[in-house]
């Protein structure tokens, strides 16, 4: 369906012959379950969620991780060399060493921790622990090694995202075509609250809106606008604040990308236009019979201000009429006097400088209008151990309190707890045994456990300590590079970057869960293979 002929099926790793074939046969059928079923699977309704799709996710994957460790072990005995098998390591990426030292860090964390069990397997509902850890770490190296990404594979996983999304629309708008157990206004779609919903959206939506700025066929460029049109409006109108940073982002990212050619520019100022056309669909849909927006209060009837401005006002329009314009005159320029923008190289740097001072500006302007910052008083310094930042605790629906407590369970461990933390998914044991900080959580959450700082890296220190973060966080700055240097000449690197920089930076605001890690630790695995299979290409070339 999409262009992808740079990325027809060329590998040179692990398995050889028909090993190798049903190797790709299994991970193909294995995709399919998680991006179709499984955003759909939710048996029981709302009620108790997370833990049925974590046992769907845990269940599937380690069937199809045990019948892979057949096909390897088999594929490693056809070699019947270890100068063969030591190959293999000598042909590893920056990201896989850093997955590597990743899983290495899960196990000495688990090793140090004082709470086995949950260090194990994870707290309920979340099951983030060890066993889910490994799991999304074999993945990442499945999918690398015996998945061929393409077009085809893209298309089926956001048609399901789009039914998915637009379930969320219209429950937004209070039409329920599926009853779900357990139905409130919180609750959306078949994914959960608000922001499961918005972890998964992180992921899927921009890989669409990547696919329509890289693809070449029109047909394609068609079925990704219209998904782009529905996941636009689904993040604008699902209630959480942090789907502007995705937007942020990806279009950011999109514009800086955008000054290699007219047609590249041509597709981001119809991206605009896209989004200006999806928020008048929201507006409009407020309006017809039998709908209500039921998300909001009075001061804000759409959610928060940001979205009250892009349902209510018109600056959409006056944004869809500024990139039609830009539209015609960059036509009309190209057209009479041949204007390239790929030969204006200044243009990329002024682009560049212009979004930093636009994301600096904004920071600046967030921070003060939602007063993320506090003030630090004689209890807090104790508290956290001395002097450092302190977020105003209100803020963000509490997360002002979360990173606070974050960032002082931190400060109180000992050397070695500070290096491989108190164990994964053990935020919520340690940090409620501090009783300054379990009673600050209690004050703001009530009986509402809290089981991260809802800021994935932030909580990763406190669970895995520096050094886990240092792995974690290689592997996403790692790939990230691999793909920036390479999505010229294979455009569905495009797509994994863009995916990839919207999750960390949602992250930055949210949590891992199971219904956005696993598909960001997938599109980590199909970033590699195709960059692998790249590499392979050029070398045969040569």
């Amino acid at each position: 369906m999409y262009n992808t002929e740079e990325s027809k099926e060329v590998h040179t790793n692990s398995g050889s012959g028909w090993c190798k074939e049903i190797g790709q046969g299994i991970m193909m059928a294995y995709f399919l379950m998680i991006a179709v079923i499984y955003p759909f699977y939710a048996p029981g309704g709302y009620l108790r969620i997370g833990e049925v799709k974590y046992v769907f996710f845990r269940n599937v994957t380690l069937v199809t991780v045990a019948v892979m460790i057949l096909v390897v072990a088999v594929s490693l005995l056809q070699k019947r060399s270890a100068g063969k098998i030591a190959e293999q390591y000598r042909h590893m990426s920056v990201p896989d060493w850093f997955v590597y030292g990743y899983l290495i860090t899960i196990m000495l964390s688990y090793l140090c921790s004082a709470y086995k069990e949950d260090a194990l397997w994870g707290v309920d509902g979340w099951h983030m622990g060890v066993v889910t850890q490994m799991i999304l770490i074999l993945l990442y190296f499945l999918i690398s090694r015996y998945f061929s990404c393409n077009g085809k594979c893209l298309a089926v996983w956001l048609t399901a995202a789009g039914g998915v999304f637009l379930l969320g629309i219209l429950n937004r708008y209070s039409v329920y075509p599926i009853v779900m157990e357990g139905q409130t206004e919180t609750f959306i779609s078949t994914l959960g609250n608000i922001n499961w919903f918005c972890g998964y959206w992180s992921v899927s939506a921009p890989i669409g809106i990547a696919l329509y700025w890289c693809s070449e066929r029109r047909l394609a460029r068609v079925a990704a606008g219209l998904f782009s049109v529905i996941a636009i409006l689904a993040g604008i109108t699902q209630g959480s604040s942090s789907a502007y940073l995705v937007y942020l982002i990806v279009y950011g990212v999109l514009l800086i990308c955008s000054v290699q050619s007219n047609r590249r520019l041509y597709r981001l100022l119809e991206l605009c236009m896209i989004f200006a056309v999806s928020c008048q669909i929201g507006r409009l849909m407020r309006y017809i019979p039998g709908l209500r927006y039921n998300y909001g209060n009075e001061s804000y009837p759409t959610g928060s201000w940001i979205t009250d401005l892009l349902l209510n006002g018109n600056a959409m329009l006056w944004l869809f009429a500024g990139a039609l314009l830009c539209y015609g005159l960059l036509r009309v320029s190209e057209k009479r006097r041949g204007f390239r923008i790929e030969e204006h190289g200044h243009l990329k740097m002024l682009l560049s400088a212009g979004l930093v001072l636009l994301m600096i500006g904004l920071s600046v302007f967030l921070v003060f209008h939602s007063d993320v910052l506090g003030h630090e008083n004689e209890a807090s310094a104790g508290t956290y151990g001395g002097a450092g930042l302190i977020f105003q605790e209100d803020w963000g629906n509490g997360r002002g309190t979360a990173w606070n407590c974050g960032i002082g369970a931190y400060r109180s461990m000992d050397a070695v707890h500070k290096i491989v933390g108190i164990g994964p998914d053990c935020f919520a044991d340690y940090v409620y045994e501090i009783p300054e900080l379990a009673e600050q959580l209690i004050d703001q959450f009530g009986n509402q456990r809290l089981t991260n700082a809802h800021n994935e890296w932030l909580t990763i220190l406190v669970n895995m300590g520096w050094l886990g973060l240092f792995c974690y966080a290689g592997i996403f700055i790692a790939s990230a590079i691999r793909y920036w240097k390479r999505a010229k000449e294979q455009p569905l690197l495009y797509v994994c970057l863009l995916s990839l920089l919207a999750y960390m930076v949602h992250n930055m605001v949210s949590f891992q869960q199971i219904l956005n890690t696993p598909y960001i630790f997938i599109v980590l695995g199909m970033g590699e293979s195709l960059v692998r299979g790249f590499l392979a290409r050029k070398t045969a070339s040569e």
